[in-house]
């Protein structure tokens, strides 16, 4: 039988030092009280290796499971199945299903632990399937570009409420009056080069106007776009959006309804924005931030590395791919 820890190859009582331990009982004639004073054990612990030995020899020396045999306490299987439906139909938490079922909510967990489901973020948020999510990535570079758009609230002059706190004693109140700024961006599948504007709305022919400027940013960075991707957001159902992929030459797809996961890498994007420019320090002015974004966006390019391309920045993974066609814009 495995150990059921893993011991110090020369701790006082690993199977090793059990065996020589009981050698000095039975080989040797030394009392229960020498060997225990000699391995600095209790006797009791001697004796116990002993008569293990005795009865089962080598495998005696062996650990054994702590686990009872019998658990007249266990929780009725009636209720682990209830506990695991609701984790999986509701995505409820610990406490909820320990009320729901009438268990404590250290039970729960336990339940939902053995059973792989402790973890919300281990399942498909949408089928509530325990599987590893499924990702791809585009063999080339324009083969699939995403677009979406991030709603930010605006900057008032001086500042906004996180850097004065919340209160219309602080001037900040419930409405700034400052409005809202879109960002629009489209990101490439294959090389996550990225392009984005901040803009006033995101109606149809705002959508589509960033779009036939982003198509030719990437031509200028010689890549020729064949296809995006799009929520079913308005202005990309509309009759303008489809104007401007039809006069790109480009093959627009939708997304599944509730299906953001198919849209992730832009997703992932505006994270990255949020995290790394939008709220990484305070603004006095929306300007100020708007010059940012232009900085971060060559920073992202340029100079981030990336995980999926193995530590790779954008430019540098175009290049690999372009070989020695690459075009001046990225040097």
């Amino acid at each position: 039988m495995p150990h059921a820890r893993s011991q110090h190859p020369n701790a006082v009582l690993t199977p090793k030092h059990r065996r020589r331990m009981v050698d000095c009982v039975l080989g040797r004639g030394w009392t229960i009280e020498a060997t225990a004073e000699r391995f600095q054990v209790d006797a009791k612990t001697v004796r116990k290796w002993r008569d293990r030995f005795l009865g089962e020899g080598e495998a005696g020396l062996r650990d054994r499971s702590s686990r009872p045999h019998c658990s007249p306490d266990r929780t009725p299987r009636r209720l682990r199945r209830r506990v695991i439906e609701l984790r999986r139909r509701h995505r409820w938490g610990a406490d909820h299903i320990a009320h729901e079922v009438g268990l404590s909510s250290s039970t729960v967990q336990s339940i939902l632990r053995q059973v792989g489901l402790a973890r919300l973020d281990r399942g498909d948020r949408t089928t509530n399937e325990p599987r590893r999510p499924r990702r791809y990535q585009r063999d080339r570079p324009g083969e699939l570009v995403h677009v979406d758009v991030k709603k930010l609230a605006a900057i008032p002059t001086g500042g906004g409420w996180r850097m004065h706190g919340r209160g219309a004693q602080h001037g900040t109140g419930r409405h700034s009056g400052a409005g809202y700024r879109y960002i629009h961006t489209a990101i490439d599948d294959r090389t996550r080069l990225a392009y984005g504007e901040i803009l006033d709305d995101e109606q149809a022919d705002t959508a589509a106007a960033f779009w036939t400027r982003a198509v030719l940013w990437f031509e200028l960075h010689a890549i020729t776009v064949e296809r995006v991707i799009t929520d079913n957001g308005a202005c990309y159902r509309s009759r303008a959006w489809a104007a401007s992929c039809t006069a790109a030459g480009v093959t627009h797809k939708r997304t599944r309804p509730y299906r953001p996961q198919t849209n992730g890498k832009i997703e992932r994007f505006h994270r990255i924005l949020l995290e790394e420019w939008a709220y990484i320090r305070d603004w006095t002015n929306e300007s100020q931030r708007a010059h940012a974004h232009d900085h971060f966006m060559h920073f992202y390019n340029h100079h981030r590395s990336h995980g999926a391309l193995g530590w790779q920045t954008p430019t540098a993974t175009f290049a690999h791919l372009a070989g020695d066609n690459l075009p001046d814009v990225h040097t």
